[in-house]
């Protein structure tokens, strides 16, 4: 025997009045369930930000470099070996400032023949900078040689002499003939070694 259906169950289907409030009530409660849910997902999940890693672990500190390479110092009881181009503190009993061997410029042959010679006159440059006192570097200061132990003749090109004073520079120019492979300018304080430069001529 069929029930006969009223207006308001057909309008409303197989769900009745308190049925229809109890579905909304449940549709209503869903965006609050998911929220819930994504906000846990985002706290445990792969998704953290920079600044929820940095909390949780530490930051990790990351060096710099310096800005520029420190100059080395030496005096009469403790000479630097450094390679041609590089600055040296040096401390001496007149005064204190810093030195750079420069070179050697080569004069190479003009036009460049096709076979380049074994050997080429250069000259090298000792640039002196006083910080204190009198920084004071002779011609006969220096000596050099190649890395056969041979020695390498220097020649002052004009003054045999260069003094700087008073916060100013000088320099000192010397001429001698290089070989093809390496070699070094040695400066010399009332007879210490203070300061090695070495350098290469390569003439191929």
């Amino acid at each position: 025997m069929k029930t006969p259906q009223t207006a308001a169950s057909r309008r409303t289907g197989l769900l009745g009045r308190s049925g229809v409030r109890r579905l909304a009530s449940a549709l209503a409660a869903v965006p609050v369930v998911l929220l819930a849910a994504g906000c846990s997902s985002t706290s445990g999940g792969s998704d953290q930000s920079a600044a929820d890693v940095v909390n949780k672990l530490g930051a990790v500190p990351i060096p710099s470099a310096p800005k520029s390479q420190p100059t080395p110092s030496a005096d009469e009881s403790h000479p630097q070996l450094v390679a041609v181009g590089s600055p040296v503190a040096l401390t001496l009993p007149s005064g204190t400032g810093v030195v750079t061997a420069l070179g050697p410029t080569e004069d190479l042959p003009t036009p460049l023949p096709a076979t380049m010679p074994t050997q080429v006159a250069g000259t090298i440059t000792l640039r002196v900078a006083t910080k204190t006192g009198t920084m004071k570097v002779t011609a006969a200061d220096l000596s050099s040689r190649d890395d056969h132990g041979t020695d390498i003749v220097l020649s002052p090109v004009g003054p045999a002499q260069a003094a700087a004073t008073g916060g100013g520079t000088a320099d000192l120019v010397v001429r001698g003939t290089f070989a093809s492979g390496a070699a070094q300018i040695t400066l010399r304080e009332d007879g210490h070694v203070v300061a090695v430069w070495d350098f290469n001529i390569e003439l191929d």
